[in-house]
């Protein structure tokens, strides 16, 4: 199969997702023009065989991909679905060549939406019942690795709540207390001190200071309570970096279950990051100046992996059956403007 069956195929494999629908109202929306390439560098000469999972971006409530294309990959690269969380990945595999190192290309455009909580969505959600906690049993693990939901924890979140039952009230509770509670590394200095494990005893001794462990503790907190909270992967499109070859890293943020509403998307990072009552604005509601990778930790990779990765930043890559860390990542964009900008332009 040539790169353009293959990219055919993996537009039947976008169409065919099934995706919840999103609670939250849109209010803008904006158009990037998406190139992101994928390359394992620096492989010892004498390594055998290499293999490479690469972040991609599907069509989600807040965003939608249009015109994706691989326009650069080796013949073995094929669309994958992991299947625990039924999200789309790139893989690519082949023997190992110094001269010709191993790449994977994509160009896209992406549709991004803002997205807002209702008016007055605190008081439109009911509480949970044992029915939802049984379909979103995945999302209520209280032992995931990182996550953990200790009796320590579960302390602060019932000290927390109280007698709440209102999933929308005990999250924005949860949400106040982690931005209190933490500090992003991005307030103070371009680096984090911290190991970045997305872990939520460390986000609460203070050593914490990257976005996955402010949103461990938050999903731990979530999840003390019964509240189904899962998290979600990807990249903010800052204007400072439009046009330019970079590697933007990542931003996690996490979605919450309610009746009534669905899942609610928040950004503890950002509200942590704002000013004064600004940190409110991040709660249920997420800017356009992002996109959408992946989802989850603790993968189940397929093909499977060597050695199963519990988060994956960018991309997961072995040689010779062995985790590497030696990927780049360069992503290049140009924002289109919104819809009706364009149509106005075109009259």
């Amino acid at each position: 199969m040539n790169i353009f069956q293959k990219t055919c195929a993996l537009t039947a494999v976008l169409g065919a997702l099934v995706l919840s629908a999103s609670p939250l109202r849109a209010a803008t929306e904006t158009i990037y023009k998406v190139r992101q390439t994928f390359t394992i560098t620096n492989v010892p000469a004498d390594a055998k065989q290499i293999r490479g999972w690469f972040w991609m971006p599907e069509n989600r409530p807040e965003q939608d991909v249009l015109d994706f294309r691989i326009v650069q990959a080796p013949e073995s690269v094929r669309i994958t679905r992991d299947p625990r969380y039924g999200r789309s990945w790139i893989y690519a595999e082949g023997a190992n060549d110094p001269a010709k190192p191993l790449e994977v290309v994509t160009e896209f455009t992406l549709r991004r939406r803002t997205v807002e909580p209702p008016s007055g969505f605190l008081t439109k959600s009911s509480p949970l019942n044992a029915e939802h906690r049984r379909v979103f049993a995945a999302e209520l693990r209280r032992d995931e690795l990182h996550m953990e939901v200790t009796p320590a924890l579960q302390k602060i979140a019932d000290d927390l709540a109280k007698a709440e039952t209102n999933p929308v009230a005990q999250a924005k509770k949860f949400f106040k207390y982690v931005v209190d509670k933490s500090e992003h590394y991005s307030k103070v200095g371009p680096m984090p001190k911290g190991k970045c494990l997305g872990d939520a005893q460390e986000c609460l001794a203070g050593t914490g200071d990257c976005c996955t462990d402010q949103h461990a503790l938050f999903i731990a907190l979530c999840r003390a309570r019964g509240i189904p909270c899962r998290l979600m992967f990807g990249s903010r499109l800052q204007d400072k970096n439009e046009g330019k070859d970079h590697d933007p890293g990542y931003r996690c943020w996490p979605n919450f279950f309610a009746p009534g509403l669905g899942w609610v998307a928040l950004d503890v990072s950002s509200g942590d990051a704002a000013s004064g009552d600004l940190w409110g604005n991040w709660f249920g509601g997420l800017d356009d100046r992002r996109a959408e990778w992946a989802e989850g930790r603790d993968f189940d990779l397929e093909p499977r992996s060597a050695v199963r990765p519990d988060l994956v930043i960018r991309g997961w890559v072995e040689v010779d059956g062995k985790p590497y860390q030696g990927l780049q990542r360069v992503l290049n964009f140009r924002k289109q403007g919104s819809p009706a900008a364009q149509s106005a332009s075109a009259k």
